[in-house]
């Protein structure tokens, strides 16, 4: 069995694995580990969202559980050291300082939510891409089918052609290769 020039080998998808899951604790976009990766591999960056869709994923499901996750510490971990930053003394339970919180608190849910939108929009993005793919496949077959299908009625009517050629009226004179039309449109040889 020949595999072709531009299969996937276990080291590509293992290489398209480790970027993707790096730039998921990353907080970066897969599409932008898609990007990269066609980078490195000689591929476009379509061909490597739809093989981490179609086929790598499910073996790192449980990975890109734990890259988010991680993803998820280190936000926290940067909000809590910049909340540090503006209010670097212990909270004190006193009507402003709760203020505060409330606000940091506030602040921390919207950039979670931003995070969640953001992977719902990618979601959406690597489905319309794979739909996208799906359907310039059923083009390019359709197109195939027609050129197909225009060549059979080419050498069809090109037949029939050379049919009405060979075929003769009743005053033409007979030859052995001589056919006669009939009203119907049949032909008939002519002995």
């Amino acid at each position: 069995m020949t595999l072709r020039q531009d299969a996937w080998s276990d080291q590509d998808d293992r290489l398209l694995a480790t970027t993707v899951l790096k730039h998921i604790k990353e907080g970066s976009t897969q599409l932008k580990a898609f990007d990269e990766t066609g980078d490195l591999l000689d591929r476009t960056s379509a061909a490597c969202g739809f093989r981490w869709n179609a086929i790598v994923r499910q073996d790192y499901e449980q990975d890109v559980k734990e890259a988010k996750r991680e993803r998820k510490r280190k936000m926290r971990l940067s909000a809590k050291r910049a909340a540090d930053q503006i209010n670097p003394t212990p909270v004190v339970s006193s009507p402003s300082s709760l203020e505060g919180v409330i606000t940091q608190l506030e602040q921390l849910t919207s950039q979670l939510d931003q995070e969640e939108n953001l992977e719902d929009t990618e979601k959406t993005i690597q489905e319309l891409q794979k739909e996208n793919m799906i359907l310039h496949q059923e083009i390019n077959r359709v197109k195939q089918e027609y050129e197909t299908m225009r060549h059979d009625y080419d050498t069809i009517v090109t037949m029939m052609n050379r049919a009405r050629e060979l075929a003769v009226t009743e005053e033409t004179a007979l030859s052995p290769y001589a056919f006669k039309m009939e009203q119907n449109g049949n032909l008939e040889k002519i002995n």
